[in-house]
């Protein structure tokens, strides 16, 4: 079931993960765009002020409010897409941002979005602009939210932990004399998001980049050797940008950490395809046909085995509710079937941590 949490208190600091992108050697300190000395003026591009990096871990001090800390790192890039993972200490992000026709638009974003999954071939579900061309001041559009952003600054100066910049700023006005300020410093992306209403300032500051893969937290279960029941393992699994979930995972089933615990599947049985069916929220995943040939389990054990295909997949997509296919057609094995339309449910009973 889907974690809800109150984020009532932060509809003030959301507007600030309009995150920015990741360099893997960016300078400490960038010049910017200051005198030409006669030389031509280079023309800067969206993608000078907000490039797509792999595995780059960027890191945000937050000041004025306990939700302006933030993380950030690029989950999937292809061509010009790129799907982006934003963390803070309520809750997690995954937005899906495209480059085209001059503009930088979000045109995904979902919250409580724990789990992996290629969310690019997304169709526009959002139109809120993040950054337009041409980067010169003076030139504005309209957020999602209605609101007007315009470039005031091709040149401002700003301080954040992780060095100083001359950055391309851009103001968002709110009613009432609040405002936003965005702050994207050439070959690194965002660097600053400061957030002024009276006397009260929210700032979101760089802190530290780190060239390294995201770290999730999960559950992996497995059956075990000597008596009927499941154990599960607490673990951290590394996912570069562009990785395959299905292969992870995968390799985490086919691999228990111990002996004393039974392989989820066989090494020649693959996983086709994940799917979370966002309706009745349900994790679809389809396998190759060897998780039932090459099984060799009774009923008792295939039990344990789909128990723990269940609960280590449901428990890492936020769902009790798992459907299992083989190639296409509902799981079937004589011991157990379901039909199309039915699903497993996460089970934890008789079920410990291994040690």
């Amino acid at each position: 079931m889907k974690k809800y949490l109150n984020l009532l208190s932060i509809i003030l600091v959301m507007t600030l993960i309009f995150v920015g992108c990741q360099s893997t050697t960016p300078p400490k300190n960038n010049g910017g765009n200051g005198g030409n000395g006669g030389v031509k003026e280079e023309v800067l591009t969206i993608k000078d002020y907000y490039p797509f990096k792999e595995n780059t871990m960027m890191e945000y001090e937050g000041i004025g409010n306990e939700y302006a800390e933030q993380q950030t790192f690029f989950e999937f890039i292809d061509g010009n897409r790129a799907q982006i993972k934003v963390a803070n200490p309520g809750t997690t992000f995954t937005k899906v941002l495209e480059y085209k026709d001059g503009s930088l638009t979000e045109i995904f974003a979902e919250g409580e979005f724990y789990h992996i999954e290629n969310m690019l071939n997304t169709t526009n579900e959002n139109n809120n602009i993040i950054l337009k061309e041409p980067l010169e001041v003076g030139n504005n559009w309209t957020g999602s939210d209605g609101r007007k952003k315009e470039i005031t600054s091709l040149n401002a100066e700003i301080e954040t932990p992780y060095g100083k910049y001359k950055a391309l700023e851009v103001t968002t006005e709110f009613e009432e004399g609040r405002v936003q300020r965005e702050y994207y410093a050439k070959d690194i992306g965002l660097v600053a998001s400061i957030y002024k209403d009276g006397e009260m300032e929210v700032k979101t500051l760089l802190e530290d980049i780190k060239n390294q893969p995201l770290e999730i937290e999960m559950k992996s279960y497995y059956p075990m050797f000597n008596d009927i029941k499941t154990a599960y393992v607490e673990q951290n699994i590394e996912f570069n940008t562009n990785d395959s979930i299905e292969r992870i995972l995968e390799t985490i089933m086919k691999n228990p950490p111990s002996d004393k615990l039974v392989p989820v599947i066989s090494k020649n049985t693959k996983i086709n395809k994940l799917l979370l069916d966002r309706g009745p929220w349900i994790l679809k995943v389809d396998f190759s046909k060897e998780l039932l040939s090459e099984m060799n389990a009774g009923s008792s054990m295939e039990a344990e085995i789909l128990k723990s295909i269940v609960n280590t997949l449901g428990k890492l997509y936020d769902t009790d509710k798992v459907y299992i296919s083989v190639d296409d057609v509902p799981y079937s094995s004589g011991h157990y079937s379901i039909r199309e339309g039915e699903y497993f449910t996460v089970d934890e009973s008789n079920v410990e941590e291994f040690k």
